[in-house]
């Protein structure tokens, strides 16, 4: 344990002070940045129009519908808008950056021959150069929690306990993300000859499992799942209404319909999108930032907002408790990764 911590502390100073770490990290703050400022500012939109509706209600109760209330923003919104490009994206670019030459680069210099000549196990390198990457992840990760919780307070947003966990455990499975494709980079260093073919393998694998088969999965299961049911619009529903409107059986006999075509479509999709760290990601993001999380879009529940109905929030358990098979990829898929680079490194001819 002594070398792999001898080994993972130089791997995680050279990644910290490093141009290519820094550069990487200084994009991730600035588009943070400006990530921060639209979606505070569309914070202080919504929370300005909760008031005005608060303040209907107080004047004119009459004229709500029985059980509706208006949904108080939250600033969690803010690190929504930050999930997608800023950690789905540049997160994993940081982590391919990191992880693609770490045995590449050290084949092609020689140094892997001359430090194996040396008393040290082939283990001992490969763990702590996997420790030492992951600990810059992490580093960068504290970074960014820092920064965003720093920039709130600045602006005198102070997130409530039940936020400020989830703010704080969305980091802790973006973190878990970024490791998924550091592994991914290991995995290409070791098995490529040299730092191209390592860069290159590594993008395709980023290319292919996060865009191209979600939408073969997308492409698939609308085909398999046919022709769209007709599903009248909500001003369809208005002029039905004023005519007469449609019976409770008609209206629950689209939406079973719909459902079920739905159904069948994010299926076939979730099964292309099995081992895609980034569409699990962002399920399970949303499920931690979203206090109203669903599981599934479930279209009979857009009928209870029409009738005024407000949906009640989960706790930050059973929202994880949906996802937990997304969740069980982020955890499982880093560590098939890791196992293959470990075991091809273990089995390397160097000479």
């Amino acid at each position: 344990m002594a070398g792999i911590f001898v080994v993972a502390k130089k791997e995680f100073m050279d990644h910290v002070m490093g141009k290519k770490f820094l550069v990487i990290l200084a994009i991730l703050m600035i588009i943070s940045l400006l990530a921060m400022h639209q979606g505070v500012e569309s914070y202080n939109k919504q929370l300005e129009n909760y008031k005005e509706q608060m303040a209907e209600i107080e004047e004119h109760p009459e004229g709500m519908p029985p059980g509706w209330m208006p949904e108080k923003p939250s600033i969690l919104f803010v690190f929504q808008m930050m999930s997608g490009l800023l950690f789905g994206i540049l997160g994993a670019i940081l982590a391919i950056a990191l992880g693609f030459n770490l045995i590449s680069g050290e084949k092609e210099s020689g140094s892997l021959k001359s430090l194996l000549s040396h008393p040290v196990f082939r283990d001992t390198i490969i763990n702590g150069k996997a420790l030492g990457g992951m600990g810059a992840l992490g580093f960068a990760m504290l970074v960014m929690t820092l920064l965003s919780i720093g920039i709130l307070m600045m602006l005198g947003i102070m997130p409530t306990g039940d936020e400020f966990v989830r703010i704080l455990v969305f980091m802790g499975f973006t973190l878990l993300f970024m490791f998924s494709f550091f592994a991914i980079a290991l995995m290409c260093s070791t098995i490529a000859k040299n730092s191209t073919r390592a860069i290159t393998y590594t993008l395709a694998i980023f290319v292919v499992i996060s865009f191209v088969m979600p939408i073969a999965g997308s492409i698939v299961g609308m085909q398999l799942a046919g022709d769209m049911p007709e599903y009248p619009g909500m001003a369809r529903y208005e002029i039905n209404e004023s005519e007469g409107g449609i019976s409770e059986e008609e209206q629950e006999r689209i939406q079973e319909e719909f459902q079920e075509w739905w159904d069948k479509v994010m299926g076939v999709q979730e099964m292309f999108s099995i081992a895609d760290p980034k569409s699990n990601f962002e399920k399970v993001s949303s499920a931690v930032l979203n206090p109203r999380f669903q599981s599934s879009f479930v279209f009979g529940g857009s009928s209870s907002i029409w009738r005024g109905e407000s949906r009640a929030e989960t706790s930050i358990l059973e929202a994880l408790g949906m996802v937990w098979k997304n969740l069980l990829v982020l955890l499982v898929f880093p560590v098939i990764m890791f196992a293959i680079a470990y075991i091809r490194f273990m089995r390397m001819d160097i000479r």
